[in-house]
């Protein structure tokens, strides 16, 4: 859901959701604010003070629900982002180990498969790696597991301790497809429509009731909503950030595998 955000640099990003908050915030204001005027005077200086008690007591309400539910997603999404931060981690640490567990191997079939892993590494750094920056799911990789797959069923280990390597190998390799896999079910993750619309409502139900009470000057009106719509605005550019763990500025980027490549590949 308005995947285009993720096309804008960060500050821009956070500038344009503060910008927006405030900017309906203060709408709101001068739209608004006459018309309590008069709502809240038309039975007198009592009718005024009972407005405002009302006004106090719903926007306590709405802000402490709407609070607890950015607070809720906020986590949410962090711990997803950590999570697929992790996904992508144990991928790139589980090719390392495969790749050191193919040396074990006579050649031609060591070579093959370490130079398949290698291949496999570019791929995902410099292929798939900008398709899922832009919300594709890659599928280049499959492939490219097939081929060491093909590779690791044709050997026969001709030892006691042969099989138990071979083994240890092919546990390595189950690891790494699955890690691949959970990696290419998180690219299309993030939160539902309908909750980004909750969002969007309880971020205008709040901005309205901040412009509601009277009694107060404008200008300490207009400075102290302008503050609480900044933060509303802050809040939901930290989110849609952490949203998409692949896309935008603050995303997740392929140094884990650069590490084992430059680490461990290209040296051995």
């Amino acid at each position: 859901m308005f995947l285009w955000i993720y096309d804008l640099p960060n500050w821009l990003l956070c500038v344009l959701l503060v910008a927006v908050s405030v900017g309906l915030c203060w709408a709101f204001l001068f739209m608004l604010r006459p018309v309590m005027i008069r709502w809240a005077r038309e039975g007198g200086e009592s009718s005024e003070e009972r407005h405002n008690h009302m006004v106090d007591l719903v926007s306590a309400g709405a802000g402490l629900l709407y609070g607890l539910l950015l607070g809720l997603i906020a986590v949410a999404t962090y711990t997803t982002y950590s999570d697929n931060q992790k996904i992508v981690d144990n991928e790139a640490n589980a090719l390392g180990g495969l790749y050191r567990d193919a040396s074990s191997y006579p050649q031609p079939l060591r070579g093959q498969l370490q130079g398949d892993i290698k291949e496999y590494v570019h791929y995902v750094v410099n292929e798939a790696w900008p398709q899922q920056q832009r919300g594709e799911v890659p599928g280049g990789g499959v492939d490219r597991i097939t081929a060491m797959y093909g590779l690791l069923s044709s050997y026969d280990p001709p030892s006691t301790g042969k099989v138990a390597l071979h083994n240890e190998t092919l546990t390595q390799f189950s690891s790494f497809v699955e890690y691949h896999r959970q990696r290419l079910t998180a690219v299309s993750t993030s939160l539902p429509g309908a909750l980004w619309w909750t969002l969007i409502l309880g971020a205008l139900v709040n901005l309205l009731l901040i412009v509601t009470p009277t009694g107060i000057k404008l200008a300490s009106h207009v400075l102290f909503s302008g503050i609480f719509a900044s933060l509303i605005g802050v809040v939901i550019f930290l989110i849609a950030t952490m949203d998409n763990s692949f896309r935008g500025d603050f995303s997740i980027d392929p140094s884990s595998y650069e590490v084992i490549r430059d680490q461990l590949m290209n040296r051995f």
